[in-house]
């Protein structure tokens, strides 16, 4: 079954809702409607997920970034006031923050790949990986 998302301006659930409702009306369909319904909702429900995972995982990236950052300006504070105080020199060593952006430049990253040759996806699982289901499953390419 193809869907194409340029077809319609209705959202791809509800193309494949009709789509596949349409096929499952039929008595030989192996699936039912309801079925299909349910089938969409828990597409739907995963990639609802799946962003509210990835938001709260870069939420979280941004304030432990903040954090080290305060942490660090308060620690030079300190230092510059400890420094003062005590009439000697300022300690000019680089913060931990400056520390990790400087090995972090130098680890040497993978070439990125301008020609589309991705036949090295060894970090994905094949067909055959992935666990059976029970329930019947709809295939959609968008």
């Amino acid at each position: 079954m193809q869907i194409s998302s340029t077809s319609s301006a209705l959202p791809l659930s509800t193309q494949v809702i009709k789509k596949a409702g349409d096929a499952a009306q039929d008595p030989a369909s192996p699936v039912t409607p309801e079925q299909v319904n349910t089938a969409v909702d828990r597409g739907a429900d995963r990639v609802t997920l799946s962003q509210q995972s990835a938001d709260a995982s870069q939420a979280n990236r941004r304030e432990a970034a903040s954090e080290v950052y305060s942490n660090s300006s308060q620690q030079k504070q300190l230092d510059i006031y400890l420094a003062v105080a005590t009439e000697s020199d300022v300690d000019d060593q680089p913060t931990p923050l400056e520390v990790a952006r400087e090995v972090s430049q130098q680890q040497p990253r993978p070439p990125l790949n301008p020609a589309g040759d991705y036949s090295d996806n060894s970090g994905l699982a094949s067909p055959g990986q992935l666990p059976a289901s029970s329930e019947p499953t709809i295939s959609v390419r968008a």
